[in-house]
Formats: C-alpha cells, structure tokens, sequence
C-alpha cells in the first residue's frame, strides 16, 4: 500500500516538471520573450487548474488508502477466526438439541371436515344448553317426611271452582308451622323465592298476603291464593307464563295441608317491610 502511494507521488512531481518545462518553451518562443499579457495569464491558469487537480487526485488517493488500511485492520483484529466461528456453530447446534421441541398440529386438508363438523357440534351444543338453561322449569322439592305426605282428601279433591269464600272458610284451622313444612315438601321452595326482588320459576312470597289482596277484584287475599294452588292457570301474574305451575295440587292437597300453607302464608308473608 506505502509503495503504491509513492509511485503516485513520483508520477505527480514527473507531471508537474513536465508542465513547467512546457509552459517554458511557450513563453520562450513567443514573439515578446513572454508573449501578451492574457496568454501568459491563460496559461498560468490551465497549468494551475491541472497542478490543482492533479493534487487533489493525490491527496484523495492517499486519504482512501489510508482509511482501507485502517478498516482492514481494524476488521483483521476483531472479526473471529475460522475456528472461533467452528465453536461458536457447534455450541449453538448443542443449545438447540437441548431446548424442548414444541408440538406443532397441522390440519390436512383430508381432515378439515372432520374438524369443522366437530367445532359446529361443539358450538350447537353449546347454544341448546343456554336455550335450555333460559327456559324456567319447575323444581320438585323435597320428599315430605313419613305421615306428612300431601294426599287426596279421603271424601274428594279441592273444589276448583264455586264460591270461594264458602270453600275457605269452611277449611280447618290452619297451622303456620307445619305450612312452613309443606313449603319445603311440598315443591314451592324450588320455585318461589321469599326474599324481596328475587325471581325464581314463579313470584317471590315476599309480602305475598297483601299483593294477593290486590290481584282480583273482589277476591280476598286467602280466596285468591287458594284459587292459585288449586287452579294456577286462573289467573296469570304478568310476566309469567301459564302451565309452570304444578297442576295437581288440588287432587294431592288435603283440606287441613291447605289451610296450614294458606295460615302460613298470612302469618309468615302479611306486612312485610
């Protein structure tokens, strides 16, 4: 590199005689021993615009050079050699023998239909359970403890129809505490809530003795609730919808189960806060 940079000085001081030497024979061979005034400044100019590109081309070469050499060395000092770059591939190879292998599943085209008929039977299950979960249905409770099982009155069912203040008054004395009994045995308490605001299969029994008040014209609180245990689709709350309610209490009812749910309801539901 240091003997190429010297040839190209050499070369640039063999020039620059070269163009004295020939700007000299000119000012020698003119007429005036120098000729005119703006030939001899022509001439100063083309040898200066050469002196100048000539040294600029010199000095350019010479910066090159220099910083080629500074590169390459610098690259020969740091880059690692071929048997650095030999470790460094086999440590890598060991690395990745080690690192665990992840399971790829890849779907064929033979099997997508398989696959999508799989994730449509998943996705219809799915949506006729919620459609299912979304329709109440009546809970069964309980099964009533040994002689207090909900049975046929011995003469006849509940009457359905007729005047229902007569048939309730003519009900035995009701008891509260077995009422509350039959709440349980009977299957109310898996569809009616006694706390206010929740909303089981049917309405909640909280304050039911004065809502029932309210419910038909004309007919007291125990007449109506009497009407809807025998005869649940007589009269339908809004928002509900007819046949949730068991049917048959009328035929599974005695008087006396009767009258002990209805004093229940009255002393356990009337005048709630």
């Amino acid at each position: 590199m240091m003997g190429s940079t010297g040839s190209k000085l050499r070369a640039f001081t063999a020039a620059i005689a070269a163009t004295l030497v020939a700007a000299n024979a000119a000012w020698a061979a003119s007429p005036a021993q120098g000729g005119s005034a703006v030939f001899d400044n022509l001439i100063f100019v083309v040898i200066g615009g050469v002196l100048m590109a000539l040294l600029a081309s010199v000095a350019g070469g010479v910066v090159i050079a220099v910083l080629a050499n500074s590169v390459s060395r610098f690259f020969r000092r740091n880059l690692p050699t071929d048997e650095e770059m030999a470790e460094l591939r086999a440590e890598l190879r060991e690395v990745d023998q080690r690192r665990p292998r992840q399971i790829r599943i890849e779907i064929t085209p033979s099997a997508e239909p398989f696959v999508f008929s799989a994730i449509g039977f998943v996705a219809c299950f799915i949506i006729f359970s919620l459609a299912l979960s979304a329709v109440p249905q009546p809970v069964r409770g309980e099964a009533m403890p040994h002689g207090e099982e909900a049975k046929p009155a011995e003469s006849a069912a509940l009457p359905k129809e007729g005047d229902f203040g007569k048939i309730t008054d003519g009900l035995p004395k009701g008891d509260p505490e077995n009422g509350a009994k039959l709440f349980n045995t009977a299957g109310c308490v898996g569809c009616h809530s006694q706390k206010k605001g929740e909303r089981l299969v049917g309405p909640s029994f909280y304050n039911l003795w004065n809502i029932a008040e309210t419910r038909v014209p004309g007919m007291s609180a125990r007449e109506y609730l009497y009407q809807s245990i025998v005869d649940p689709n007589a009269y339908i709350v809004e928002g509900y919808q007819a046949g949730l309610m068991q049917q048959n209490y009328a035929a599974i009812l005695s008087p006396q189960q009767m009258a002990d749910i209805l004093a229940w309801i009255e002393a356990r539901h009337k005048d709630e806060p």
